[in-house]
Parts: C-alpha cells; sequence; structure tokens
C-alpha cells in the first residue's frame, strides 16, 4: 500500500478527515429505521438496547469491517491498510492496557511499555512537525501549552506526559505538581510561538490575538491526540494477536475506533480555526469575561460542552463513536487587576451556540455567577485546568476528591451514572464551583 509521508500528515490528515465524515454520513435506506437512528443519536448515553440496534443496522462498535476506511486515518480501507500488517506471532509478555487495569500489579510493566512508544512516537512525529500558523513552512519547535516555569511555580493538575498513563480509582485525589516536562508538543516555529507568547489580553483585544491565543488549545490537543493514535495504531499492528481473550479485543478496537474518531473530529475543529485566522470565514463567534484576578487556577484548553441548559439537547456523547465531537476554547490571562477569560466556537454550529446563548442568559440573569460558570467550564468540561499548589493544599479531602471525579474522562468504557451526575451538578454552576 502507498505510505503516507510523515512530512505531509497534518494536510493530509486534514483533507482525508472529509471522507471519513463523508462515509459516517451515509444514510440507511428505510426511512423510518433512520428515523429511529436519528434519534438514537441524539442520545447523551447510549444503553445497551441502542448500541445492539445500531450493531443491526451497520454501526460496528466492537469490530472492523474489510471495506471500512481504516482507523488510522490512512484513507485506505481496513483490508489494504493495518489489517495487512497485523503480526501473527504473539508475545506472551503483552498487556492492554484493558487487562492492566483488570489486574493492577499488572499496570506498572504496561505503564512502562506505553510510555516507551510514547516517547518513541512523540519525537518522531515531531521530528518533520511544521509550523501550524497559515502560511509558514518553518519546523516546528518544542512548545508549551501554559507559558510558565513549573520548576520555579508550583502547580497541581491531572494531566499526565503519558496520555495512556490514565488508571483513576474514585475517591482519591488525581491532582498531582506539574513537571516542566508536561503540556509540552510541537506545533510552532521558534518565532511564531515567541509571537504568541507575546500576546496579553485585554477587555480591548482584536479578534484575530483572541484567535491566535485560542488556536495554540487545539494546536497542542491534536498534537497529543495524532500521538495518541499512532501509538495505538503500532500496538494494534503487533500486538492484537497476542490477545486471547475476545472481549478484551472488542474493547480494544472500541478504543481504537473513539480516539479515531475524536481525531477526526480535531482536525475539523483545527480546519474551522485555519479559515478564521487567514479570514477566509467568519463563522467565529467570542464570548468575552472581564472577571476579579485570580491566581488560583489557570485555564488554557479545549472543551467539550455535553448538554443544552433549557431544552436539554445533547451536543456530545460520551459513548457514540460515530458522532463527530463538538468543541469550544477556552483562555484565561491575567493582569494586575484582571482576569480575562475568552471563549471561541463555530457559530454555525447550532448544538454548540444553542449551548452558550442558553448559559448566557442563565448568567445574565445573575451576574454572580460568571466565575461560576467558568471554574466549571475548566473543570468539567476541559482537560488541562491547572490550580495554584498552595490553594489546592488548602482545600478539604473531600473537595479534591469531588474535582478529581469531575475532571476525568475515562479512557476505558465511562459509567452513565457517573457522567449524568457530572452534567447534573455543572447545570447547577450558580450553587456549584468557584475557583476565583
Amino acid at each position: 500500500m502507498a505510505e503516507i509521508k510523515e512530512t505531509e500528515l497534518l494536510s493530509n490528515l486534514v483533507d482525508i478527515q472529509q471522507l471519513y465524515k463523508n462515509a459516517r454520513n451515509t444514510k440507511i435506506s428505510n426511512e423510518d429505521t433512520q428515523k429511529f437512528i436519528d434519534s438514537i443519536f441524539g442520545n447523551y448515553f447510549l444503553d445497551n438496547d441502542n448500541i445492539n440496534f445500531l450493531l443491526k443496522n451497520g454501526y460496528n462498535f466492537f469490530s472492523f469491517d474489510d471495506e471500512e476506511l481504516c482507523f488510522c486515518l490512512s484513507g485506505f480501507q481496513f483490508k489494504n491498510c493495518c489489517k495487512l500488517e497485523l503480526k501473527n506471532e504473539k508475545n506472551k509478555n503483552y498487556i492492554p492496557f484493558i487487562k492492566a487495569i483488570i489486574k493492577f500489579e499488572k499496570y506498572k510493566d504496561y505503564l512502562e511499555f506505553s510510555s516507551k512508544l510514547f516517547e518513541k512516537v512523540y519525537l518522531k512525529l515531531a521530528k518533520n512537525e511544521k509550523c501550524n500558523l497559515p502560511y509558514c513552512q518553518s519546523s516546528a519547535v518544542e512548545n508549551s501549552l501554559y507559558n510558565i516555569n513549573f520548576d520555579e511555580n508550583d502547580y497541581v493538575s491531572s494531566n499526565k506526559r503519558n496520555i495512556f498513563d490514565n488508571y483513576y480509582q474514585m475517591g482519591l485525589s488525581f491532582f498531582n505538581r506539574v513537571e516542566n516536562n508536561q503540556f509540552k508538543f510541537f506545533g510552532f516555529c521558534k518565532e511564531h510561538d515567541n509571537q504568541i507568547k507575546s500576546i496579553k489580553i485585554t477587555k480591548d483585544s482584536v479578534d484575530q490575538d483572541i484567535l491566535l491565543l485560542n488556536f495554540v488549545t487545539i494546536v497542542y490537543k491534536l498534537f497529543i491526540a495524532r500521538v495518541q493514535l499512532q501509538v495505538l495504531k503500532e500496538e494494534f499492528r503487533s500486538y492484537f494477536n497476542s490477545i486471547d481473550e475476545e472481549n478484551i479485543k472488542t474493547l480494544f478496537i472500541y478504543n481504537l475506533k473513539k480516539i479515531s474518531n475524536h481525531v477526526s473530529s480535531l482536525l475539523e475543529f483545527y480546519s474551522f480555526f485555519i479559515e478564521s485566522l487567514k479570514g477566509e470565514s467568519m463563522k467565529y463567534e467570542i464570548i468575552k469575561f472581564t472577571l476579579a484576578k485570580t491566581n488560583n487556577f489557570k485555564i488554557f484548553d479545549v472543551i467539550q460542552p455535553q448538554i443544552t441548559p433549557e431544552n436539554f439537547n445533547v451536543i456530545n456523547s460520551i459513548n457514540n463513536i460515530f458522532l463527530t465531537e463538538k468543541f469550544a476554547t477556552i483562555v484565561m490571562q491575567e493582569d494586575k487587576k484582571n482576569s480575562f477569560v475568552t471563549m471561541v466556537f463555530d457559530k454555525t454550529n447550532k448544538s454548540v451556540k444553542d449551548f452558550f446563548d442558553q448559559y448566557l442568559k442563565i448568567i445574565k440573569r445573575n451576574s454572580k455567577s460568571e466565575e461560576a460558570f467558568i471554574s466549571n467550564c475548566a473543570l468539567i468540561l476541559a482537560d488541562n485546568i491547572i490550580y495554584n499548589e498552595k490553594w489546592f493544599n488548602k482545600l478539604e479531602e473531600q473537595e479534591k476528591y469531588l474535582y478529581s471525579a469531575l475532571n476525568k474522562f475515562r479512557f476505558e468504557h465511562p459509567n452513565m451514572g457517573q457522567e449524568y451526575l457530572k452534567m447534573k451538578f455543572f447545570a447547577g454552576f450558580n450553587k456549584g464551583n468557584n475557583f476565583f
């Protein structure tokens, strides 16, 4: 099969992503069946009956069809891509993630294996990465999501250098001190990295500066997600046939499809930002908040809105891997007196726009809830919130456990009850968290 050159990977992925979107939007011929499928796709959480119905109608969650486009986003059919590269010999020492979290004594071995593979792929993609700013072809250097020296400034986060290190137990705090090797990625050349770092957001900032600063969050998220997908591709090709248990195999495939959909969805959001930065599109909307200054936390991230508060429409499903994920961005900067928060989203995406419009109505009715809204967006809808360590250590242990539970979405199957409680907590943000 034709090999995609690493130097062309991101631009190719942007083009190929449209193939996956078109394949996803293929309609079932039976109109009544299609209506029922559409109604199921409006569910926040797919239960077993939903999944079984979708399976019977061609939505394959747990196995690969030869004719489907390969999960690795090569643009080739599975039978002509990763299936051809599967190794037949079994490695008795291989431990898949799902098995490692069931038998925790095996987790350290899995972590060592995944960390080595993560670092190898991270450097492999980094080697040929170009600057992501439009019209720049300079080589990317290593950038940091947060412009902070973590050796000199103490923060805690649930983020980990190795994205596969994600075994979490309820009733524990997931927040640990941030080290300088965290939040790293390759996305911008040295010149543009310095340009971005020099941007200071105020209430009078122009759209271009706000767009550029928010763009960093999607470039970071996409680079790490591409590393994750590439690691899983290599793991699948080398070790899938080493798995004996069919239930482990099906969960492995489900997770492959989930991450593939995540990368494909991020590519769509990335393209939206590129068009906006080029001035080719005015589909973006920017929301600004000028709040009292806080040093308690920082947020620089992509968020995934879940449910609209007035009509309860679903924006993102937590376990439907056939729905394109929808995103917005959130960035907070401070000066001597204020914290300035900017959020960017595609206003032509009705469900995302409804989410913000409806919550802004709630905020208008009670201006005190602005801080709580931002706090909950940063904690519940994002991954990469960081807290001032001194402030965090003053919290009660139960508060730390609560923030940990609210922050994490699981790589493995999500728990319906936990996720509904999280969204109920978010919907009641007036009485919820306030980190300001």
